[in-house]
């Protein structure tokens, strides 16, 4: 899946709010009304995306109460208390679920160059990966997930010797030099010459090539 700039620049997205003439930082802006204004339009896309309470509080600064409050008048509902549990068994396991983790952190990478505030680079990475994938598997608080597993180097990345593509692995588990992605596909072709496989499922499970005979 390739992330490079011409897949930003091929998708027009409105932004999450009028981009300023000034081009500051519009967290630190001396015009509190519109600092105000841009927390609060943000905290309400977060929240429209799936994001609880405390993860919104983070991530534009605004107070828990106001927060709890706009919660509850979008919703209708209280949001849930705290944040989904942190780890990465979920992620272990599926190969498709370790898929998508790899594309959500190459999308961040791109997306973090940017230079926006938090919530918005988390915005653009969740836009950006739900539209960039036909079944998306992870939801906004799955992608803070993976973004904090990388951080706190509970899962690095590796290039895969097929398709030379980076992709996440967790640290304490040896799974080989091949991505998720290309571990799927052997599943049903060949890793040497790409023919398809016959799989055997009587007596010992094994895998046949039909082109090169191995």
């Amino acid at each position: 899946m390739s992330t490079g700039l011409s897949l930003i620049d091929a998708i027009h997205y409105p932004p999450t709010v009028p981009e300023c003439r000034t081009r500051q930082d519009c967290y630190s802006c001396p015009i509190e009304q519109c600092s105000q204004a841009v927390r609060t339009h943000e905290a309400v896309r977060l929240i429209q995306a799936g994001a609880r309470t405390t993860l919104v509080c983070q991530l534009t600064d605004l107070p828990k109460k106001y927060v709890k409050r706009l919660y509850l008048q979008l919703m209708g509902q209280p949001s849930p208390r705290g944040m989904m549990p942190f780890t990465d068994a979920w992620f272990r396991e599926s190969e498709q679920r370790m898929l998508h983790a790899a594309t959500v952190w190459r999308i961040h990478r791109l997306v973090e160059s940017l230079g926006r505030s938090q919530a918005r680079t988390l915005l653009d990475v969740y836009d950006l990966y739900v539209y960039y994938v036909k079944q998306p598997l992870l939801d906004i608080t799955r992608i803070v997930a993976v973004l904090k597993l990388v951080a706190m180097s509970v899962w690095e990345s590796q290039r895969c010797r097929h398709c030379r593509k980076l992709y996440l692995t967790p640290v304490d588990e040896n799974l080989g030099d091949s991505c998720p992605g290309c571990r799927i596909y052997h599943r049903f072709r060949c890793a040497d010459c790409g023919g398809p496989l016959t799989i055997y499922t009587i007596g010992r499970p094994r895998q046949h090539c039909q082109n090169c005979m191995t």
